[in-house]
């Protein structure tokens, strides 16, 4: 198995190390070598062990049942990576929370475009993620933006 020493770095948060795993083993590399974790006030540190300087660094984080830190997680390994010279920095979210905010209601916000232009601060160069709420999502981000789309069982069977 290759190590994660080569151009593309595949790190990953808290939220599916499961999903993280399965990738990695897909790819025949091995996960970049992250530490993401919580002080005891609750402020999220994250310490990346390998060089990310010139490389293209992919990034797996999905929104879970605590998506606040989720997302607190992505953002600052996001800015770690751009900090530390990444070439490009891809988050890869195959469920991309508050994409269900995606509209003006009453006196609140565009959720989601905050999202967005905070992802993109932080450092991200692209974005992977599934099935959007609304495609017009897409539109708030200032990165390219890959909307995947499930194929069902069915058709996949037709293909085969």
């Amino acid at each position: 198995m290759e190590t994660a020493t080569g151009e593309m770095i595949l790190l990953a948060g808290n939220s599916y190390p499961e999903l993280a795993n399965l990738i990695a083993s897909r790819l025949g590399i091995k996960l970049g070598n992250c530490s993401v974790y919580h002080k005891t006030n609750r402020e999220t540190v994250v310490e990346i062990g390998d060089s990310v300087r010139g490389k293209d660094v992919y990034i797996l984080q999905t929104g879970t049942k605590d998506v606040n830190n989720n997302m607190m997680e992505l953002l600052i390994m996001a800015y770690a990576c751009k900090t530390s010279s990444a070439r490009n920095i891809v988050g890869v979210i195959p469920y991309l929370p508050y994409s269900k905010q995606s509209k003006m209601r009453k006196r609140g916000c565009i959720v989601s475009k905050l999202l967005s232009e905070m992802l993109c601060k932080a450092g991200l160069t692209h974005l992977i993620t599934m099935d959007l709420h609304q495609k017009e999502i897409q539109g708030f981000f200032n990165v390219p933006v890959d909307n995947l789309r499930e194929i069902g069982r069915a058709s996949c069977r037709e293909r085969v």
